[in-house]
């Protein structure tokens, strides 16, 4: 792996390479009928639905094909492609995934903006010494910055994701996809 570690940041799209000694000359064959028959779970694309883009000899590129699979593992557009001396080079893109995220903040705030309406929640809330602050604050930060929180917090777990199929395929495949 060229670096071990992955800068903070807001932007949902990450690169990098995997360095391995060797890569076999079916790899990416091996890897878009993974993705094809369950990128995850042998047999299964319930909540893993991929769709092979493009495929050749040194590279492939997938992405998800429904809100499931887009909102549920975030690897939404993947570029795989043979580097030198043994590396595997990617780029990945979670655009979809980021974006719903927006969308269901946007959604859980225009929700507590609309209960604050409620003339009984309202007594609650100003009852309390800066209740009033605290709503509204807390209704900003999960409506607005939580979802790009979860957008730099999901970076650095799609790309072991990645990378851990990655190396299952270079192994052989997983001993579930042997049987």
């Amino acid at each position: 792996m060229a670096g071990s570690t992955m800068q903070f940041s807001f932007r949902p799209e990450f690169e990098g390479e995997l360095s391995v000694a060797q890569i076999p000359g079916d790899f990416f064959t091996r890897f878009a009928r993974r993705v094809e028959t369950g990128l995850f779970i042998p047999g299964s694309r319930r909540r893993a639905n991929y769709r092979v883009r493009s495929s050749s000899a040194d590279s492939l590129s997938f992405e998800a094909e429904d809100f499931l699979t887009a909102y549920n593992v975030g690897l939404n557009d993947v570029e795989l492609q043979r580097g030198g001396s043994g590396t595997i080079a990617y780029r990945v893109s979670f655009r979809r995934w980021s974006r719903y995220a927006r969308i269901h903040g946007g959604l859980l705030g225009v929700t507590m903006a609309a209960l604050y309406l409620v003339p009984v929640l309202r007594v609650q809330v100003t009852t309390y010494p800066a209740g009033v602050a605290l709503y509204w604050g807390m209704l900003l930060f999960w409506s607005l910055a939580w979802p790009w929180l979860l957008t730099a917090l999901h970076r650095p777990f799609a790309r072991m994701a990645l990378e851990r199929l990655l190396r299952e395929e270079l192994a052989g495949g997983n001993s579930k996809r042997a049987a």
